[in-house]
């Protein structure tokens, strides 16, 4: 009888310099500085073609999970009766909590440029809905829907 021989098959790691050159390449506009360690991109990006622009940062470094970052603008708007932002990490940094960790929904083998970029312009479609109707519909852990007034 017949042997199947299956093999493993590894995929590998993209460099951080790797990541970069995608992001460039990818996404005009953009802007970036790489050190040693990793890089900080950059990009305006707009949701849907009625949305604000708004300016994403992504630090990433070696050995460590990208971060996302709204900076523009410095202080997004809030749902009526909400405190503070949906679905971040950090709500005054603006950091956007965009993946689990825990459950490798996202690894240095996978391009930023389709994975967290993507990530952050859908968190932001969910955002923009979420100030006009105070319902969060991005998913994600907890309730993140504002308290009506």
């Amino acid at each position: 009888m017949g042997r199947i021989l299956f093999l493993e098959m590894r995929i590998k790691e993209l460099s951080y310099a790797t990541q970069l050159s995608i992001l460039k390449s990818g996404y005009i506009g953009s802007s970036s500085h790489m050190d040693s360690s990793g890089f900080v991109w950059t990009c305006p990006v707009k949701p849907t073609a009625l949305s604000n622009i708004y300016t994403i940062k992504i630090n990433y470094h070696v050995g460590k999970f990208p971060k996302c970052y709204i900076i523009n603008p410095k202080k997004l708007p809030l749902a009526e009766g909400a405190t503070r932002l949906p679905h971040t990490y950090d709500s005054q940094k603006q950091q956007l909590c965009l993946f689990y960790p825990y459950y490798r929904e996202w690894d240095s083998t996978k391009p930023i440029a389709i994975t967290i970029v993507h990530w952050a312009i859908q968190w932001l479609f969910f955002y923009e809905i979420w100030v006009f109707t105070g319902k969060w519909n991005g998913g994600g852990h907890g309730n993140w829907d504002a308290e009506p007034l």
